[in-house]
């Protein structure tokens, strides 16, 4: 292991539910908020902060990956979390660019989202 091992793992963890929480509270706004709240939701500021988070995302993910030198092919659960990180995104980038939420979009986004974080965290499918 690398002498950044374990900050990188904390920092990555950390941006991980930031992002989380983000996406999760923008979608509540969008859903259930008044158009004021709305309007925050799509406030160039917060898009700013969503962008910058998970981009610091990907590159410590990408830092983990080269250190631990894991391997999509061969390590099944890495491949089917970036499987599920991309299907997030996209239905992520569709339930909110509109002008208002499209809820399939967005919990199909959730959906994706929790699968990769349980890969991340348990590294099977199904906890047993």
């Amino acid at each position: 292991m690398t002498w950044f091992y374990t900050q990188m793992v904390q920092w990555h963890v950390l941006l991980a539910w930031c992002s989380v929480g983000l996406f999760f509270s923008r979608g509540l706004l969008f859903q259930f908020g008044t158009p004021r709240l709305q309007e925050i939701a799509k406030d160039a500021r917060l898009l700013v902060v969503v962008f910058s988070v998970n981009v610091c995302l990907v590159v410590t993910g990408l830092s983990l990956w080269g250190s631990l030198g894991y391997n999509p092919l061969s390590d099944w659960w890495l491949g089917a979390k970036l499987l599920a990180l991309a299907g997030y995104w996209a239905c992520g980038h569709w339930a909110m660019s509109q002008s208002r939420l499209h809820l399939l979009g967005y919990l199909t986004a959730l959906a994706l989202l929790a699968l990769a974080m349980d890969l991340s965290i348990n590294r099977q499918f199904l906890p047993g």
